[in-house]
């Protein structure tokens, strides 16, 4: 079984065709969502994945060059903007960049204080599938924690609450690259116990933060887990079925179009009663 472990920069790591959880996530809406994916990248702003860039870069102490945002309004602040994305630098305005330092300032001592790697890439051969996976890890520890359990850190920034990062995590996939990352390092032949962390914290003042984990044997990571290896099998199989026009087929398998009912959870309706009642 084939696999790599070595940091190296976001510019090589997303250039590398091997599947990572992004793309996996686009294929689980639909093959078509995929595709568009492959064509696009994601749908997010180039000053949100700046500012992300930029958290990272300060809080973890690798990754890109932070440059401060140029003024468009002249030539020279114009073709500084081409250099500058050229060079896969996060572009800050300078509140942006002070309150990142502030942030970091808050952040940084929890990643200090784990003996580990920033920005580690995992590749590896999926035996299932055929597929050729990866994933980067912002913090790959040299052991494991008091309890025995080795867990992959991955940090996030939120405009949210710290306090209802579970409900976010589960709108955004994020249970989904939990089980795809750890799955992933058990291809490297890693057999002890393994767990990941999500460590989130906000950005606004007092850009206080929150550590959550996920358990490799939980109930929504074993399911996240079936889940992934459903997908990487329907995606290995339009790949076989169709080499040379995969990416035409995928197109024309979108989204379900099949009227539904509109429902919602008893939880759910709870909660509206109790606002109403408020």
């Amino acid at each position: 079984m084939a696999f790599e472990i070595k940091q190296m920069p976001d510019r090589e790591y997303f250039a590398d065709p091997a599947l990572d959880q992004s793309a996996l996530k686009r294929f689980m809406v639909s093959p078509m969502a995929y595709v568009d994916y492959l064509d696009h990248g994601l749908d997010v702003s180039g000053d949100a994945l700046d500012f992300g860039k930029a958290a990272h870069a300060l809080v973890l102490g690798t990754g890109s060059e932070i440059a401060d945002r140029p003024n468009l309004r002249t030539k020279a602040g114009k073709a500084r903007m081409e250099e500058l994305r050229a060079s896969d630098a996060a572009i800050v305005s300078a509140n942006d960049r002070d309150r990142l330092q502030a942030m970091a300032g808050v952040m940084a001592p929890y990643f200090r204080a784990l003996p580990g790697r920033p920005e580690v890439a995992v590749f590896a051969d999926d035996p299932k599938s055929g597929l050729r996976l990866k994933g980067k890890f912002d913090w790959l520890p040299d052991g494991p924690d008091e309890d025995g359990v080795l867990r992959i850190r991955d940090y996030k920034t939120t405009s949210a609450d710290p306090r209802d990062f579970p409900r976010e995590a589960f709108r955004l996939g994020y249970h989904i690259q939990a089980a795809f990352y750890m799955m992933l390092y058990r291809l490297t032949g890693f057999t002890d116990p393994l767990g990941f962390e999500f460590v989130v914290q906000e950005k606004k003042r007092p850009y206080d933060y929150m550590v959550w984990r996920m358990g490799e044997d939980s109930q929504e990571e074993v399911m996240a887990g079936e889940h992934i290896a459903q997908a990487l099998d329907e995606l290995a199989g339009f790949m076989h079925d169709s080499p040379d026009g995969w990416r035409r087929r995928m197109k024309e398998y979108g989204l379900d179009k099949t009227p539904r009912t509109v429902e919602y959870a008893g939880w759910q309706i709870d909660r509206e009663y109790e606002e109403m009642d408020a």
